[in-house]
């Protein structure tokens, strides 16, 4: 799978807890993109995005 730049810098945030922005129309498409992807998920209590392995390991693949 092919990752583009919108879908590199959210997961390295993600991956790295960095502060997301606010979501507009383009970044909710890359974050349940991502999130159908089995590359991050959401996690509740409290409520935060994490990127999973397969996610890191597409992030490695790319680099």
């Amino acid at each position: 799978m092919k990752l583009t730049p919108e879908h590199r810098d959210f997961l390295e945030r993600v991956r790295d807890h960095r502060v997301l922005p606010l979501a507009d129309r383009a970044q909710d498409r890359v974050r349940q993109f991502c999130r159908q992807n089995g590359l991050a998920e959401v996690i509740m209590k409290p409520r935060r995005w994490v990127i999973t392995e397969v996610g890191r390991k597409a992030l490695e693949i790319e680099t």
